[in-house]
């Protein structure tokens, strides 16, 4: 029993010290954009992101306008096959391309554009000071 249990012991123990990056993504909401368009109000923390997916077809016109507490909120458009990983300090980790004039380099807090393909394109809304309350509003025609 004594050998059981120390046998249980071992194999359980790497278990409860995995890393954080093991940890479960959080949900990521699909937005439906009706014709007159949708509105999503959310809230960061500092550094934090919010993930939305917006189901698009070729060659639809995609419009996204962010508002923020302060203007510290930003966000970025994904194109479709975006990898989401867990990231450092609970802020998931995305790998992907960004679309024409979508990037974190642009810091876009309005954004119009033709979507290239077919498919879920993932909008992520940051902060880049404090914490912050939004409204992001998306229009597809």
């Amino acid at each position: 029993m004594k050998a059981l249990l120390a046998l249980f012991t071992l194999l359980l123990l790497p278990l409860a010290v995995l890393p954080a990056s093991s940890q479960a993504l959080p949900e990521i909401q699909t937005i439906t954009v009706p014709p007159a368009g949708a509105t999503v109000t959310g809230k960061l923390g500092p550094g934090g992101r919010n993930l939305y997916y917006v189901s698009a077809q070729s060659l639809q016109a995609l419009a996204v306008t962010l508002t923020s507490a302060g203007n510290i909120a930003e966000f970025q458009v994904y194109a479709p096959g975006v990898q989401v990983t867990p990231g450092s300090g609970g802020i998931p980790a995305i790998n992907g391309t960004t679309l024409t004039d979508a990037s974190a380099k642009d810091a876009p807090m309005a954004w119009m554009g033709v979507v290239p393909q077919s498919g879920l394109y993932l909008i992520a809304v940051s902060s880049t000071a404090g914490p912050t309350v939004y409204t992001l509003a998306i229009t597809l025609q």
